[in-house]
This record gives C-alpha cells, structure tokens and sequence, in this order.
C-alpha cells in the first residue's frame, strides 16, 4: 500500500537509528547514519538505503512513536501509563473524557487517536503556556478537532462537562479535583489520579472514600526490555521505572444503607 503524502512515516534502522517524519516526495530526512531520500510512490515496508549504506525500512509508526517525540514543556504520560489507563477503566471509541492538567498533550495525542464521534477529550490546565504546548503537539501528531481545550482552575471552578465517562487528573494536589471529578462521572464512571508520591495518593484515596467511590486501587508500573539471544539471555540493565502511582476508583451514586 503507498504511503499518502502528508503521513507520518518511521523510518527504522535499528534501535539506535529510527525517526520519525512526514512524508514528502523528495524530502531529505538526515540522521546519524546517513541521509534519507523519500521517493515517489513509497510504499509500506519499503527499504530505502541511506547516504552511508544503511538500511531504513518505512513503517507505520506506533501511538507510543509520536509520545515520545512530544516538544515538552512539562513531564507527560509515558506510553506505559496510558496503555494501564486504557486497560482498567471502560474507555472505548465514543467515550466523553475529561482531564485536568493539559501538560505536553502525551495524553491528549493518544486520545484523540482513538477517538470517533460522538467521542470527545475534554483538556483543561491554568496554564496557557503549557496547554499551547499540548495544542501544537495534538496539531502536528493526533486530531485536533477530537479535543476541546479549556483554560479553567478546575479545583476552583470545577468542570464545564457532566455525565463524563472518565475523569484523568494529573495536578500537584488530586485530591482538590475529587469532589470535582464526582460532580462530573456518570454513575460507574472512572476516576484516575496521577501522582508521583505516595503522600498524594494517600490524600486522594481518603478523599474518594469521603464521596463515595469504590474499587478504589492504586498501582505503579514498571517495563524492562530483554536481551534475547542464542546463549546468555538477560534483563535490560537499564528500565523505566516508577514514573508515577495510578489510582482508579468508580462513582456510586447511591452509597448501601449500614447494617444494623
């Protein structure tokens, strides 16, 4: 299949060699191992041999590709993170998701991937220069009209939306954002808190229980690569590590009576 004009393209040369790029007849991609031509009618899984004689094979690039490459302006969701938030809370295609703490839009990009109509992310953060950072990043690497964008102290004003069906907030102080969060979930609906220290989680946790969540569960994650080869396979001596505590829990409208 070719490859459209305007598609961002991988071009992989290797664990140490792989860039990512749009893809423009005739453009030249310069790396560490040599120059690149793009030709005509590219194709998916071409090889394409560099200036220095090294071999880069175009595919498509993953969601976790374009995470990664985020212009930062503040720490983001790593792409381990979002598959765990993914995985245990109900999201699907057409979910209406907000999220307090905009940052570099690593969140906002996946998201709006995944997304169809009537399906829409809902970003809000206090700060312009940081949420212009997450605009440009959803511009150039998701779909920009899949996100509405909200200057607002959510932890002073709370949510424009209701009847949300995932709240993610990753601020310095979650637990101001839980009465927030609760206001805005439809019954059942997730709650997710990002923090990196224990003492926040700890604040949030009795604040969820306080309102009225339960399956409240708090979990970190951690991802090592090996080497796998014919004699002396072993662990990556290097890994990525506690990036931050994950807390869900789900909304009860109705709390059970107590028992007598």
């Amino acid at each position: 299949m070719e490859v459209k004009v305007g598609e961002y393209i991988l071009l992989w040369g290797g664990p140490d060699a792989n860039y990512l790029s749009e893809y423009r007849p005739g453009k030249a991609v310069h790396s560490h191992r040599g120059i690149v031509h793009l030709p005509e009618g590219l194709l998916w899984g071409d090889a394409l041999r560099s200036s220095t004689g090294r071999v880069f094979y175009v595919i498509r690039p993953s969601n976790a590709d374009f995470v990664l490459r985020l212009r930062r302006k503040t720490n983001i969701f790593y792409p381990k993170d979002i598959g765990l938030v993914l995985m245990l809370t109900d999201f699907h295609p057409k979910a209406r998701i907000v999220e307090v703490g905009s940052g570099s839009g690593g969140m906002a990009v996946v998201l709006s991937r995944l997304l169809v109509e009537p399906g829409k992310l809902y970003s809000y953060d206090v700060n312009a220069r940081h949420q212009r950072v997450a605009k440009e990043n959803v511009s150039k690497y998701g779909r920009a009209e899949k996100v509405i964008w909200h200057l607002r102290d959510v932890a002073k004003c709370g949510f424009w939306e209701r009847e949300v069906d995932i709240a993610i907030v990753d601020v310095p102080e979650p637990w101001e954002i839980v009465p927030h969060a609760f206001r805005s979930l439809k019954g059942g609906g997730f709650l997710v808190a990002a923090s990196p220290n224990v003492e926040q989680v700890k604040e949030t946790r009795k604040r969820m229980n306080e309102l009225g969540f339960f399956g409240i569960r708090t979990v970190e994650l951690l991802l090592r690569d090996w080497h796998i080869r014919e004699v002396g396979c072993r662990p990556d001596h290097r890994m990525q590590g506690h990036t931050l505590f994950y807390t869900f829990g789900r909304k009860v409208i109705r709390k059970a009576a107590a028992v007598k």
